[in-house]
């Protein structure tokens, strides 16, 4: 059947999916296993995979932001005749809120981040932060449609100011970039929109 020429049921505001926002894995995790749409993340990591839960977001939710250069070609007369891409580039802003153990190795280096069994976890600040992890993302973007964002090679390279202050929540708020991935033939991040009224054949 031919889609109509206007569809309120594509329209949205993207939110964050009940069942979880987001989720962290180790480098070189394959995400083939997490792309059941019909699965929240809650559901993966209970399949005693490696997904660990980020948590809650930010109201903000995430921020996916393209970074392109382009080189201008003119011709004898000084006209742009082409203008091809010299560089593509991907990053993800995102807000986390809670204080636990997935967010704080993602954000400061697995390395940098242990606990001694007594109830203290010691985080180090240094420059060795910058490690590839698994991220996936999930989120509501209408009525009947989810959309999951699926990062296999993402590279924390920079944090936000952390303010602790009275009136707001402390939270983490790295941007990371998206790498080219063997898992998604080179694709930085790949995103998968399923329609929740499918029925199976």
């Amino acid at each position: 059947m031919a889609e109509s020429m206007l569809d309120t049921s594509n329209l949205g505001i993207a939110k964050g999916r009940e069942g979880g926002y987001a989720c962290v894995a180790p480098a070189g995790t394959d995400p083939t296993p997490f792309l059941d749409m019909t699965k929240t993340l809650a559901e993966l990591c209970k399949t005693g995979s490696s997904l660990q839960s980020l948590g809650y977001i930010s109201e903000d939710g995430i921020t996916i932001a393209a970074d392109t250069d382009t080189d201008d070609i003119s011709d004898w007369s000084g006209v742009i005749v082409a203008s091809p891409m010299s560089s593509f580039g991907e990053t993800i802003e995102v807000n986390f809120l809670e204080t636990r153990d997935s967010v704080l190795k993602s954000v400061y280096g697995d390395a940098n981040v242990t606990t001694d069994g007594k109830g203290t976890t010691t985080v180090r600040h240094n420059k060795n932060f910058t490690a590839s992890h698994l991220y996936i993302f999930d989120c509501v973007v209408s009525d009947t449609k989810v959309k999951r964002v699926v990062v296999p090679n993402g590279v924390i390279v920079e944090r936000d100011d952390m303010e602790m202050n009275n009136s707001d929540l402390a939270s983490y708020a790295p941007t990371i970039k998206c790498l080219p991935s063997d898992f998604f033939d080179g694709d930085t991040m790949r995103e998968y929109i399923y329609d929740t009224t499918t029925v199976a054949a």
